[in-house]
């Protein structure tokens, strides 16, 4: 188990909180498990079924006249229905699959990768800005502000390459510091009642108030509507089109009032982040949450996100009753 020293606070004292990172699991003193806000909401999407959509796309890009049956674990192939599970043991379909999910597998390696190029890159800036190169500023957010004053750091961007290389960024950061908000960046928070523990990538902070901004990397638009894009057979090769395919996928009870969109699954992220800042005792600026997208070939883009308060709330609470013993 590899873990990393976190440090999180309650609403009576410090608490040392243990990271795994194999897992993505917190851990307190006390062995008590901290759900993710991530894999939380994960636990109320559908789980996508690697194997059988990567069986269905080998088929498919070798021009098989196939029909899914993914209910059934079934796919039709000239009319004849086979398990996934059987069409695995032959040695010729076992070779494609294995292929698709290899190349799967290096486009979420490449993804990460970015993503996390990108992240680090804007934490660093943010921590330069304020001289504050390790991000040592933890103690400043905490649990309890009843009586604390307002916390203030100066902020100085002209010491990144933000202005040059994001100026989209380096606007809306500005705009921030001339508000007189103090920014963070990479900050735990957790709610002790729900188990629950995550890390904001920048809160900003001024006295009582607080907005939240995420970066997010995806290479597509995060679109409002489930679906997916529509692949077309160019030249015998399957090429993504921009052609957007609607699903109406939902969340799982009780968020079945949700489509599972993209947009939809950051917006319930920043909304529990947002929840456990005001269960701290901040106080949220309306249309104070925000994501920064950086979409590849494509200018950042600033979206407005809706607080899902009602949804948190029923998710907590669902969580804890069928989890929290």
């Amino acid at each position: 188990m590899i873990c990393v020293r976190l440090t999180t606070y309650n609403m009576e004292a410090i608490t040392d909180i243990l990271f795994n990172e194999a897992e993505h699991k917190y851990y307190d003193a006390n062995d008590h498990i901290y759900t993710s806000v991530t894999t939380l909401i994960g636990k109320y999407t559908n789980t996508f079924d690697t194997d059988f959509w990567a069986m269905y796309t080998a088929l498919k890009e070798r021009n098989f006249k196939i029909k899914p049956e993914p209910e059934k674990q079934k796919i039709y192939i000239g009319g004849v229905g086979y398990k996934v599970a059987t069409l695995i043991k032959d040695s010729t379909y076992k070779h494609w699959y294995a292929e698709v999910l290899a190349k799967w597998a290096g486009l979420t390696a490449e993804a990460c990768q970015r993503g996390n190029a990108v992240h680090n890159e804007l934490e660093d800036s943010i921590n330069l800005s304020k001289g504050d190169l390790l991000g040592t500023t933890n103690q400043l957010i905490s649990s309890n502000i009843k009586g604390k004053k307002g916390i203030y750091t100066i902020h100085d961007l002209s010491q990144t390459k933000l202005e040059e290389k994001y100026p989209q960024v380096y606007q809306r950061l500005s705009g921030y510091i001339e508000r007189g908000f103090s920014i963070f960046a990479e900050k735990k928070v957790h709610l002790q009642e729900y188990l629950l523990a995550g890390m904001i990538d920048v809160p900003l902070l001024k006295g009582e108030y607080f907005c939240i901004l995420d970066w997010k990397t995806n290479k597509n638009e995060l679109r409002k509507t489930a679906g997916y894009y529509k692949k077309q057979r160019i030249g015998g090769v399957l090429v993504k089109t921009d052609n957007w395919v609607e699903t109406g996928e939902r969340f799982k009870y009780p968020l079945d009032m949700l489509e599972a969109s993209k947009f939809n699954i950051y917006a319930l992220q920043l909304s529990l982040y947002a929840y456990i800042l005001e269960q701290w005792g901040y106080k949220l600026v309306e249309g104070g949450l925000e994501i920064i997208h950086f979409p590849i070939g494509k200018e950042p883009q600033l979206l407005k996100i809706p607080y899902l308060k009602e949804e948190v709330q029923l998710m907590l609470n669902h969580h804890k009753q069928t989890v929290i013993l």
